[in-house]
């Protein structure tokens, strides 16, 4: 019982470690480039996706920084949203879009594990994952068009107020994110604190092993069952496992990729639970968190299950 409670609070402070920075960065940030009255002309870069989503430019500011941080883009959405820059609907688009820049930047994660193991299959495995997230973005930007109205032409942040210093605009932000971070924190902590609790009851192991059960719903051949179990612990030992079986020869290369992508579906259940989950419901609260993690999920897994549709009973690498 003492090692278990010991196990879950040093869990849950290396994710508050982690995460708690990128918050207070995110926000803070926020503040500045709005006390600077600069916000807008960041949005700029990004105006065409905004423009086209019918979403307010400052949310352009918010997506640029996910390539950097995602935390901090998604605080930076929140602190907006807390100040009626935008709707609530507005929020979860938005959010959404900006998981495309974070798969983007798994570049450095990946790439250094699935070439020099796979070679061009891991090449290619790479780039349909990125496929997938322009997709998503891509849909999720057609729904924004469909159900939001075009923002009226008057920034919400004005370029005409008075401009100020950077000593000014540092204390204003100061001041305005400490009300912002005191709710953030107040959710953020005790749900990071469940979070971990049940990463050590093994209830995301528990939930690991019925989704790997799952996989035989899926084109996958009874090889590639390795590949996938290694993925459910990591990412890497899915692509040893992958690399070992393409050397040997019992599997294809498009074989390879299409388990590759099964497995994907499949950890990303309980993974995004596990990480996205705590992050988003975190950032954004038990409510608006959780059904922003429903649809960044559910709109993923689903390209992607049509995606090994057409691959394996398209193209026939099943």
């Amino acid at each position: 019982m003492y090692d278990s409670i010991i196990q879950t609070v040093t869990l849950a402070a290396g994710l508050l470690a982690e995460m708690v920075p990128m918050m207070i960065i995110g926000v803070f940030l926020a503040e500045v480039l709005v006390a600077l009255n600069i916000a807008r002309k960041i949005a700029a870069i990004s105006r065409p996706l905004t423009s086209f989503a019918h979403l307010n430019e400052e949310c352009g500011t918010s997506f640029l920084m996910a390539f950097v941080s995602p935390p901090a883009a998604n605080a930076m959405l929140l602190d907006y949203h807390t100040k009626e820059i935008i709707t609530r609907k507005e929020l979860i688009i938005a959010a959404t879009m900006n998981s495309f820049p974070t798969v983007v930047m798994h570049w450095r994660y990946l790439l250094p594990v699935y070439v020099p193991l796979l070679g061009i299959p891991g090449l290619i495995y790479f780039g349909l994952l990125m496929l997938v997230g322009l997709a998503k973005t891509v849909v999720i930007m057609l729904y924004g068009r469909a159900v939001l109205i075009p923002p009226a032409c008057t920034p919400a942040i004005s370029a005409a107020e008075p401009a100020v210093t950077l000593r000014e605009a540092l204390g204003t932000a100061c001041t305005s994110s400490k009300k912002i971070l005191k709710r953030l924190l107040s959710v953020t902590v005790p749900t990071i604190v469940i979070v971990a609790f049940l990463i050590n009851a093994g209830v995301f192991d528990w939930l690991a092993a019925w989704m790997q059960g799952a996989g035989g719903v899926f084109p996958v051949p009874p090889e590639g069952f390795a590949i996938i179990a290694a993925q459910f612990g990591s990412f890497v030992a899915g692509a040893s496992v992958a690399s070992t079986l393409l050397a040997a020869g019992d599997m294809t290369w498009q074989q390879i990729v299409l388990t590759l992508l099964v497995g994907n579906v499949l950890t990303s259940m309980t993974r995004s639970i596990r990480w996205l989950g705590s992050s988003y419901i975190a950032i954004f609260g038990m409510r608006t968190g959780a059904e922003i993690m429903l649809v960044s999920t559910g709109l993923r897994n689903g390209i992607m299950v049509v995606l090994v549709a057409v691959l394996a009973y398209g193209l026939g690498w099943g």
